[in-house]
């Protein structure tokens, strides 16, 4: 067991990925620090909740650890939060010289050079932590094993089956009455796909077995769990599939994992139904044989594609993965790929992603194969990359809807996050910092464009002292502006980071967005509004939406409603698209962003 005196002296902490909306949920269940906290002994209160890490902002965040007074902050990287971590972990050792930083997660593998050389982290941890978790997060160990290894340690070469630790959600680490309740009953991938890192330290799966598997899903069950998502790489290809399913039938929960369409055929597929899962999501990724077989997974589209109607036929919504850019891949591929799942009507939930060159992956070791460096490590598609970019828009016409979710931008009232300027009337300086992960700086002025020296100086300022979190730049004119000056303000984001490099490629806003919120009062001129939304979200306060013009609406201007008592349907059915509606009041906003998300 950890020694009793420095129990509290250990911090874990896991950094979310920024949504796109303000009341998205981040899905950042801080799972592996939970573990390595219950496989060390550990006491629950070192592992930092998931409201206060997904809440605050970096500076807040490094005030709440340093209340704690540790010796030790350990981070579970992943590649939307590595970067945002290490930059906290060097805030954290200088503001507390001695203070020990530990980095463990998908992240760290020796060919990850920028993470390696980045002196963030005095120990990086490659592998499974949790047989060497007592020394990994015990002050004393670290420094013991930074002296003997230079601050790298790779760990769990052998392989740790799951169930061989205390389990989180069974031990009081995390709540599974809270949210969906994530477990691993697989560790380990037999598969040999170059793009995925799930066989990195070891090809050959270990398996809770069903009966075990079952167990712990009754325990959750009594704790108050509703819903199990399974982290098995593929969980269709367990042996014991089918009493596993079975039993599943009996709980009475709702599952959702990822499987191999090309191993399911209709019985199969009326067990998984029956068990409870509502949703599946399949890895099609592309219609090129010769594509995926360079990508090392050898299976035929046409199977995939049956599978996933065999799951479409037992009452399961299928949600087909699809990868841009694999070796060999073309952009006609992709289109093709996208028709494939149309024409088979499978195209209501499709993800499509552009080709990661992870870390420890067999396509990072590929000499022929560039790509960025830092994440999200896209591979660089050269010549092609225009063309994808068509192929990504073509996709979205062929299956009639956008595959990203749009900015959506803090424009209810009550955000806590909410900081206002008056460039009219206030002086430089007098802006507080952020306390927030998602900030909104609500600009109002007669004219902005007078005022734009203070608006960019305040802007530059706060992205400064928060590069990796959101910043919501809202104005509110009193008057006409040039449109120029949304540009001028997008020059602000002097740092990139994932979310940067991320909406770079995909063409949308990273962690600067910009927006316009015109009041009643304000300038309602068509054809300066269609202009400003040519470039940001543009948001105009109404009584109805039958107050804003077709041609606004197909310009892309979007509405900001007041009150609490809209009706759902008769809303979306009066609207062309449910992004254009924003509201005034937050219980309408979660409550529509609710919808959206059906």
């Amino acid at each position: 067991m950890y020694p009793s005196a420095d129990s509290l002296r250990t911090v874990l902490l896991q950094l979310p990925l920024n949504p796109s909306a303000p009341l998205e949920a981040t899905g950042n269940v801080p799972l592996a620090g939970a573990t390595l906290a219950a496989a060390a002994g550990l006491p629950p209160e070192s592992l930092v909740d998931q409201d206060t890490a997904d809440s605050l902002s970096d500076g807040a965040l490094v005030d709440n650890l340093l209340d704690r007074d540790p010796r030790l902050v350990a981070f579970t990287l992943y590649m939307w939060n590595s970067e945002r971590s290490a930059r906290l972990a060097a805030m954290l050792r200088e503001r507390k010289p001695g203070l020990l930083t530990v980095g463990g997660g998908p992240e760290v593998f020796f060919d990850n050079r920028w993470l390696v050389s980045s002196g963030a982290f005095d120990l990086l941890v490659c592998g499974e932590g949790e047989e060497r978790a007592c020394r990994v997060l015990d002050p004393e160990s670290v420094r013991e094993i930074v002296r003997r290894t230079g601050g790298f340690l790779e760990s769990g070469g052998n392989g740790i089956s799951p169930g061989s630790y205390p389990d989180p959600w069974l031990t009081g680490y995390l709540d599974p009455s809270s949210g969906p309740v994530h477990l691993e009953t697989v560790r380990g991938c037999p598969g040999t796909c170059t793009f995925c890192s799930y066989r990195r330290t070891h090809p050959t799966p270990l398996i809770m077995d069903a009966g075990a598997a079952l167990d712990k899903i009754s325990a959750l069950s009594r704790r108050g769990a509703s819903e199990v998502v399974f982290l098995d790489p593929t969980f269709n290809a367990r042996p014991d599939l089918v009493p596993l399913l079975e039993g599943l039938t009996k709980t009475g929960l709702d599952y959702f994992g990822e499987m191999r369409g090309d191993l399911l055929d209709a019985e199969t597929a009326r067990l998984i139904g029956e068990a409870g899962f509502r949703t599946v999501e399949i890895g099609l990724q592309s219609c090129n044989p010769r594509s995926l077989e360079l990508s090392g997974r050898p299976v035929d589209p046409e199977k995939v594609l049956q599978g996933a109607l065999h799951l479409r036929h037992a009452g399961i919504e299928p949600i087909i993965d699809i990868m841009l850019g694999l070796p060999g891949d073309t952009p006609e591929d992709a289109v093709m790929t996208a028709r494939m799942v149309r024409d088979r009507n499978l195209h209501r939930n499709v993800q499509v992603f552009y080709t990661c060159v992870l870390p420890g992956t067999g396509l990072r070791k590929n000499k022929g194969i560039s790509y960025m460096e830092l994440p999200p490590y896209y591979r660089d598609l050269g010549p092609l990359s225009d063309e994808f970019a068509l192929a990504r828009e073509g996709i979205a016409d062929i299956l009639g809807y956008d595959i990203d979710l749009p900015e959506r931008p803090v424009l209810f009232e009550g955000w806590p996050g909410t900081i206002c300027l008056d460039l009219d009337v206030m002086e430089p300086g007098v802006i507080p910092s952020p306390s927030l992960r998602l900030t909104a700086l609500r600009v109002r002025s007669s004219d902005h464009w007078t005022g734009k020296d203070l608006l960019l100086r305040s802007v530059r300022r706060l992205r400064r002292e928060e590069p990796f979190c959101v910043l919501d730049v809202v104005l509110v004119p009193g008057g006409m502006f040039p449109v120029d000056l949304i540009g001028s303000i997008r020059e602000c984001d002097e740092i990139g980071g994932y979310s940067a490099r991320t909406a770079s490629i995909l063409g949308r806003e990273g962690n600067l967005r910009v927006a316009v919120l015109v009041e009643k009062d304000g300038p309602k001129d068509p054809g300066w509004l269609a202009a400003l939304a040519g470039q940001c979200t543009v948001v105009v306060d109404t009584e109805s939406p039958l107050e804003l013009n077709e041609h606004l609406w197909e310009a892309g201007v979007c509405i900001r409603l007041h009150g609490e008592h809209w009706d759902m349907d008769r809303l979306s059915s009066m609207v062309p698209s449910m992004h254009q509606v924003f509201f005034e009041s937050r219980v309408m906003e979660e409550a529509w962003s609710r919808t959206m998300d059906l």
